[in-house]
C-alpha cells in the first residue's frame, strides 16, 4: 500500500479544501518526517501552491523524488518564446525545491494543448526530459472529455486525474483499463473530494448544496452499514490495482497517521448509487468561494 502513496502539498503553508486548512512549516516538518520513516518516496506539489515549493526545499533534505507542474503558459506569449520561457520555470522551480531534476514535470492545464500553441508547449516540455530536467513527463486531467483528444495527438509517460467515490468516470468510463493497455502511468489525486467525503452532509457549505442529495444518500449508507468514510474513501481507491499511485493530502502528522494504520476492506461492499451527471458538481475549480 505505501509505496502507492504519493504526499500531496496543496496545503502546505496555504489554505485549501472545504474546511480550508493551513499546514504550517513546524507541521509539515513532522509530517515529512512520518512520511519518510513509513516508506513514502514522492511528493505531489506546484509553484501555485504558494511557498510550499520553497518549503519543501528546505525540509526535503533528498528523501522525497518531485513530482511538480509548468505555470500556465501566457496566452499574449510569442511562440518562439515558449521554450525559453517554460525552461526558465522548470529551472527555477528545481532550485526553490533544491533538486536536480524532477520525477516527473506536469501540464496543469490540459486545455493548453489543444490552444493554437498546444504543439509548441508539447515540444518545450518534452525538451524538459530530453535535457534530463525531469525523468517523465504527464499532464493533469479535470476534463475527461479531453483527453480521447490529447492522446491522439501527444504522447505522454503519465496522467494524473481525479478519482474518488463521487467522481469514478476514470474507471466507470473504461480510461484506467485503457492507459494502462498503452503503458502510461496513472496517478490519482481528490480522494477525498478535497475533504467533502470525510464530512457530515449537514455541515456542507451553502455553495455546494446541489450535491445534498448525493450526500444524504452517502451518509445513510455509512450510518448503516456502520463504516468510517476514511475508510471506505482508502478501501475504494486502493482496491483499484492498475493506479501507480496514490496522491493524499494531509492536514497534520496525526492524519497520515490514521491513513498508514488503516485496514483495506476488499471488494465485498457495495457503493450506493451516487451517478452524478453533472460535472461541475464534482470539479472544484467550478466551485464558488
Amino acid at each position: 500500500m505505501k509505496n502507492r502513496i504519493i504526499l500531496g502539498s496543496a496545503n502546505f503553508d496555504q489554505t485549501y479544501g472545504i474546511k480550508r486548512n493551513f499546514i504550517r512549516k513546524s507541521e509539515i516538518k513532522k509530517l515529512l518526517n512520518l512520511a519518510s520513516k513509513n516508506g513514502i518516496k514522492t511528493i505531489d506539489t506546484s509553484p501555485f501552491y504558494n511557498n510550499s515549493e520553497k518549503i519543501i526545499g528546505l525540509l526535503n533534505k533528498g528523501r522525497f523524488k518531485i513530482i511538480s507542474k509548468i505555470p500556465k503558459v501566457p496566452k499574449d506569449i510569442r511562440k518562439k518564446n515558449i521554450k525559453k520561457w517554460i525552461k526558465k520555470s522548470t529551472k527555477n522551480s528545481l532550485k526553490n525545491l533544491k533538486v536536480k531534476k524532477f520525477e516527473c514535470l506536469l501540464i496543469h492545464n490540459a486545455n493548453t494543448l489543444l490552444s493554437k500553441n498546444g504543439d509548441e508547449i508539447y515540444k518545450s516540455i518534452k525538451s524538459m526530459k530530453t535535457k534530463k530536467l525531469t525523468n517523465k513527463i504527464g499532464v493533469s486531467i479535470y476534463d475527461f472529455n479531453l483527453l480521447d483528444k490529447i492522446l491522439k495527438k501527444f504522447r505522454f509517460d503519465l496522467i494524473q486525474a481525479p478519482l474518488n467515490i463521487l467522481d469514478q468516470r476514470l474507471v466507470n468510463r473504461g480510461w484506467l483499463k485503457k492507459l494502462k493497455k498503452r503503458k502510461i502511468e496513472v496517478h490519482v489525486r481528490s480522494i477525498f473530494l478535497q475533504g467533502i467525503l470525510l464530512v457530515r452532509y449537514n455541515r456542507l457549505p451553502k455553495k455546494l448544496k446541489e450535491l445534498n442529495k448525493y450526500w444524504i444518500t452517502w451518509y445513510n449508507w455509512l450510518k448503516k452499514n456502520k463504516f468510517n468514510p476514511l475508510q471506505i474513501c482508502l478501501s475504494y481507491i486502493f482496491n483499484q490495482r492498475q493506479l501507480d499511485g496514490i496522491i493524499l493530502g494531509c492536514n497534520s502528522k496525526n492524519q497520515l497517521s490514521q491513513i498508514l494504520k488503516f485496514k483495506q476492506m476488499k471488494k465485498n461492499f457495495s457503493l450506493p448509487n451516487l451517478n452524478i451527471k453533472n460535472e461541475k458538481l464534482i470539479d472544484p475549480r467550478e466551485w464558488i468561494n
